[in-house]
């Protein structure tokens, strides 16, 4: 074996190599090969085409980063925000308990209770706290993209509860939170109504002001001439409104929905209601961030309480924002407690109560097409016939570890209901593919069969937060092997159980009747050629006015500008049955005002476009459309004046000069 050792370097060499051991090396060791030099090559010259792509690449790196970035920023700002306005006073955190312990998932419907209250300082400091102003149901449903809204006059009497139960006194519904705080305004609906709210939602005086300031306003349509300069001894506000369509700053909002002193606490609580729908359409308009952006303006002044002391995850908020934003017009159902009587405080009976909450509950999403029907003298659609479970075949799979058996227990259910429920063959477990891994529950149906998918609708009644879709290739081989059944239901994650099917929706449609006018073109022609020079359009006189109406003694005909570089005629008129009841008809050459946005129908009549916009079976508003005007015909605040007679008004309508 060759070893360095016989040339003296190595680790046995000695150091001198003649045995002297003075430790100094005679000579260098010898280097073997030549030594070499390293150079990095020059890189290659780059192309003009080249160097762009190089460019582009890293801008798409730069993005993505920057991106991902903003993403996490944003969600972790959205998060700080809803955290901030989760309860954070004793007040609405007592009222926890009295909340639903599980908040819904967004696919499902969930109930919120608003209470407004006055919280005001300096001047106003002796009503500050004193009682709640707004108390309102507020139901969402995103399975049938409807809102139903189920409001409570604030001088109803009733029963007044607390957090541990009666406290034998029948007051004032605005009292409870006077007496008990806000759980004595949860306890008391909840007492009067049976239902139980998932959410608490409080909000002060400061608070709507500053909601609807940061919208830089929300446009309105204000009936009649509100005008009260001096206040009141009995704690009435200040107000001076025009009539008109216009945007009201949150002062102005502020004044409009909490005035009654010419009319009653039954109109008062409609215009809570339709600032509502107001404010629906002006964040319609804006992003989804900018209505987070807004309500975070709020903290402080809002609380969102639910009953499990969480706050409301971003993602649920997000939810519910997208689903406000895609609303189907028609779809914002405004119910109210009917066969009130009284003055300075209302009465009720139980059973108009619980019929308005079964209303509430159970919003029919066709009764604008019904009640449009039924206006027009058109002979409905035979309705479908319905399904019975006993008509409903089906096979439950798990699709989650959480919930142990239940597959086995579900179909348990459902068979208690009367569907007709299958297994899988002895030995095959009842196990979705890739199980745990499904968050949300399916209901599947099969194509090939012709009643599948309204049987799937059917389960999905009964399934809360349950979706519905075609039955998919990794499901079939289950399904086959159960027997075929029409339905497949793989439970998820946010599954809530088996709950009886809803009776079905209790809105009484409206049935056909000869519309209430008369014929006067003489009523308002003189005022509208007064103005007429004023207008960049041709105005309309309506020849048609309902039976018990007149112009309105303060401001009947306003010219003025809804909007920049626009202009509107206003003609008001008031119901001489009630004295305090306007409607109105709005005329101006805004056509893309934001609630003319989605009408519910449309017709042409003789040539004419008309749009009709639906609350629930009321016709609120019929538009005449032509391509430099719109000409609206606006219903009360209590929508008054029957379907039929809106759309003869709207149908009178005749150019200036005709």
């Amino acid at each position: 074996m060759r070893t360095t050792l016989k040339r003296g370097i190595g680790r046995g060499a000695s150091v001198n190599g003649n045995g002297s051991g003075n430790g100094r090396a005679i000579l260098p060791p010898v280097v073997r090969t030549p030594m070499r030099r390293y150079s990095v090559p020059p890189p290659p010259r780059r192309t003009t085409l080249g160097t762009v792509g190089w460019f582009f690449r890293w801008l798409a790196l730069a993005v993505v980063i920057v991106a991902v970035g903003i993403a996490g920023g944003a969600y972790l700002w959205s998060q700080q925000t809803l955290s901030d306005l989760s309860g954070h006073t004793q007040n609405v955190k007592k009222a926890r308990k009295l909340l639903t312990q599980k908040v819904p998932d967004a696919s499902q419907p969930a109930i919120a209770l608003l209470v407004g209250y006055d919280a005001r300082k300096g001047a106003d400091a002796s009503f500050a706290g004193s009682r709640s102003d707004t108390i309102m149901l507020v139901r969402a449903d995103p399975q049938l993209k409807a809102v139903s809204m189920l409001s409570f006059p604030r001088d109803l009497l009733v029963p007044i509860y607390c957090a541990k139960g009666p406290i034998g006194v029948v007051d004032r519904i605005n009292s409870a939170w006077a007496r008990c705080g806000a759980s004595g305004t949860v306890a008391t609906v909840t007492a009067l109504t049976h239902v139980r709210p998932d959410y608490l939602i409080t909000v002060d005086f400061h608070g709507f002001k500053l909601l609807v300031n940061k919208l830089h306003g929300v446009y309105m349509d204000v009936d009649h001439r509100y005008l009260n300069t001096q206040g009141g001894p009995g704690g009435y506000a200040k107000i001076d409104l025009e009539p008109g369509y216009q945007k009201l700053d949150g002062e102005q909002a502020l004044d409009f929905v909490r005035f009654r002193h010419t009319d009653s606490d039954i109109t008062r609580t409609a215009r809570q209601q339709l600032f509502l729908t107001a404010l629906r359409e002006r964040l319609a308009g804006g992003s989804i961030f900018d209505a987070l952006k807004i309500v975070g303006a709020l903290k402080g002044n809002l609380e969102i309480e639910t009953g499990s002391g969480n706050p409301l995850s971003t993602d649920t908020a997000l939810s519910y924002l997208q689903f406000a934003h895609g609303l189907p017009n028609g779809h914002f159902f405004r119910d109210a407690i009917d066969n009130l009587t009284g003055y300075n405080t209302l009465q009720a009976p139980q059973s108009s109560i619980d019929a308005a909450v079964q209303q509430f509950l159970h919003p029919d999403v066709s009764a604008p097409q019904q009640a449009n029907a039924a206006a027009l003298g058109i002979k409905p659609k035979p309705p479908k016939p319905h399904l019975k479970p006993a008509q409903v075949s089906v096979l439950v799979l798990n699709g989650t570890t959480t919930i142990q058996g239940g597959a086995a227990d579900t179909s348990y259910s459902l068979a208690q209901q009367g569907f007709r429920t299958l297994a899988l063959p002895s030995g095959q477990l009842p196990n979705a593919p890739n199980q745990g891994f499904w968050s949300q529950t399916q209901v599947y149906y099969d194509r090939r069969q012709p009643k599948a998918q309204a049987a799937a609708e059917l389960l999905r009644k009964t399934l809360p937060g349950a979706v519905v879709s075609p039955l998919p290739a990794n499901i079939r081989p289950f399904a086959r092997a159960a027997g075929s059944p029409e339905t497949v239901v793989v439970i998820g994650s946010n599954f809530g159980g088996v709950q009886a099917p809803a009776p079905p929706p209790t809105a009484q449609i409206p049935k056909h009747e000869p519309p209430q006018v008369y014929t006067s073109p003489g009523l308002t022609l003189d005022q509208i050629r007064a103005v007429r020079h004023r207008l960049p359009f041709v105005p309309m006189v309506p020849h048609v006015i309902e039976s018990h109406s007149q112009l309105a003694m303060l401001e009947p005909v306003r010219v003025y500008k809804p909007a920049p570089y626009h202009k509107g005629l206003r003609l008001t008129f008031v119901l001489t049955t009630s004295g305090n009841e306007y409607w109105g008809i709005e005329e101006t050459d805004w056509n893309d005002a934001p609630v003319l946005r989605h009408p519910t129908v449309s017709h042409v009549f003789h040539g004419r476009h008309f749009d009709f916009y639906y609350s629930g079976s009321h016709l609120h508003m019929v538009v005449l459309r032509t391509p430099k005007a719109s000409y609206w015909v606006v219903n009360t605040l209590l929508d008054r004046l029957s379907n039929e007679t809106m759309i003869a008004i709207a149908r009178g309508l005749e150019p200036l000069g005709k």
